[in-house]
């Protein structure tokens, strides 16, 4: 379901929602001050409620992350917006806990900041500009080759962006039982950027050549032209095989809103398709179709 009109620049924060958030326990777990600590570093920028405003905790920036922080902030900017109860699930084995105290210090530290969705309750945590600049330090990533991005954006696509984290999950204990490791998780946005760059230079070429040229970009990106246009997926794993051979899988998450014919080029264009578990039933008929004939996942 790739995203339109989104920033591209993952060195672009994005606003806050025009709608107030409501808090649930989680998030008040999350964000309230200690009893003591680096609120009384900063006294007059002090919230009324008692915790420290964002701007001040991001200018509390650590020098160094443990391995542990590194990979939950690791995880949070690969897909810019996490659901607590995943993070807490895949990075934390289930110790919701252990996920709370672990989250509220990278809070305190400026690192990361959470929003609860309304009127859904869940709550989201994304990367501040500082865990950013932070973690894509030089050295403080195993693998500085994966794009990482910062800010929260509209809450259904946080939503979308949080199961993308679930399907990734996934795809790696897949790709690791067959023994193979992940090296690369890219979103639809990172493709759309260098696509996009190349696809404007063909605008003045003559209609042969520019279609000989929009073939030669999606084969140069690993897809392809279905119905004239290079259809993304939502998410790109690149993953070394137990031959040590490179490859890639490329997943789509659908919903009950796709049309037939986004289906069709869906399928057309390769993806793995997987939906959510209240669309997956209303789509398996379509899939039937013997213009798409492929199964479509439960998420």
């Amino acid at each position: 379901m790739p995203r339109s009109g989104r920033d591209l620049n993952d060195d672009a924060g994005l606003g806050s929602p025009s709608l107030p958030q409501p808090r649930n326990d989680i998030e008040l777990d999350l964000t309230s001050r200690p009893g003591s600590g680096a609120a009384n570093d900063h006294p007059r920028e002090q919230a009324a409620d008692g915790r420290i405003p964002t701007r001040a905790r991001e200018r509390e920036q650590p020098q160094s992350l443990d391995e542990s922080e590194v990979k939950t902030l690791t995880d949070i900017g690969t897909f810019r917006a996490l659901a607590f109860e995943d993070l807490a699930r895949h990075r934390y084995r289930g110790d919701q806990d252990e996920t709370k105290k672990h989250l509220a210090s990278l809070i305190r530290k400026g690192l990361v900041r959470s929003r609860t969705s309304y009127p859904e309750g869940v709550v989201y945590v994304t990367l501040t500009r500082a865990g950013h600049r932070l973690v894509t330090a030089k050295g403080e990533r195993s693998n500085p080759s994966q794009r990482l991005y910062y800010g929260f954006v509209k809450s259904r696509e946080a939503r979308h962006d949080a199961a993308l984290y679930r399907l990734s999950q996934q795809v790696v204990e897949r790709v690791e039982l067959m023994g193979g490791r992940v090296r690369r998780i890219i979103l639809d946005f990172e493709l759309k950027q260098s696509i996009n760059r190349r696809l404007a230079k063909l605008k003045s070429l003559p209609d042969a050549e520019g279609i000989h040229a929009k073939h030669q970009i999606a084969q140069e990106h690993g897809l392809t032209v279905v119905q004239g246009t290079i259809h993304l997926p939502d998410l790109r794993l690149e993953y070394e095989g137990p031959d040590q051979q490179l490859a890639k899988v490329d997943l789509e998450l659908v919903t009950g809103h796709y049309s037939h014919r986004n289906l069709v080029a869906k399928a057309q264009a390769g993806f793995a398709i997987y939906a959510f578990a209240e669309d997956a039933a209303r789509l398996r008929p379509a899939m039937q179709d013997p213009e798409i004939m492929q199964e479509i996942l439960s998420l």
